[in-house]
């Protein structure tokens, strides 16, 4: 009786500081392990590993009274571990954001020669003008273009001029009845027939 007291006295000593010392069962006892001051107590029963961790735990105390280590007592694990955690989300965030700043100011910085380069490509690949002036001026359809056509047209041999009349015309045969009025085929049909008024 007088050991179990003595041990749940460590125990609710450690946890009315704030900390909480967790019990691991093993195959051959007990051990009683508290992580923030790294102490543990160990025993064929569950009050001997507390009484272990209580003999443990008094000299650490004593050791910390006596050379003056009582302000460095840590604080509780799970005080720790949050103040860890939030630590390396910190560091992760400034490190995102500061690759993400320097970026974007190597894209700013860069956006002048980036499209002085692109105009100078697009202008050696694409002409300034697709059309060039005297294609725009009427006169040129009107009165240059069918003499540059008639000009090609009269060096063409008889077999070939027989040749493009007879490709035009089979060519017309074709495509103005799908574009002419529905009544225009019977009436061309009903004018090539001879003897018909």
């Amino acid at each position: 009786m007088d050991q179990s007291g003595n041990g749940m006295n460590g125990a609710s000593r450690t946890e009315s500081k704030g900390f909480h010392p967790l019990i691991v069962r093993k195959a051959d006892g007990f051990c009683v392990y508290l992580p923030e001051w790294r102490v543990s107590g160990v025993g064929p029963s569950l009050e001997d590993a507390y009484r272990d961790f209580e003999n443990k735990m008094a000299a650490a105390e004593l050791n910390a009274t006596e050379f003056g280590l009582q302000a460095l007592t840590p604080k509780a694990y799970p005080s720790l571990k949050k103040s860890a955690i939030l630590q390396e989300l910190v560091l992760f965030w400034i490190k995102v954001g500061s690759t993400a700043f320097i970026a974007i100011l190597s894209i700013v910085l860069l956006l002048p020669n980036i499209s002085a380069a692109l105009r100078h490509n697009l202008k050696e690949i694409i002409p300034k003008e697709i059309f060039s002036p005297e294609f725009k001026d009427p006169r040129y359809w009107a009165i240059q273009f069918p003499s540059q056509m008639n000009a090609r047209l009269d060096r063409l041999k008889p077999e070939e001029e027989a040749q493009m009349r007879n490709e035009w015309n089979k060519l017309l045969g074709r495509t103005v009845p799908i574009f002419s009025p529905l009544g225009c085929p019977s009436e061309t049909k009903a004018k090539a027939k001879p003897g018909h008024p």
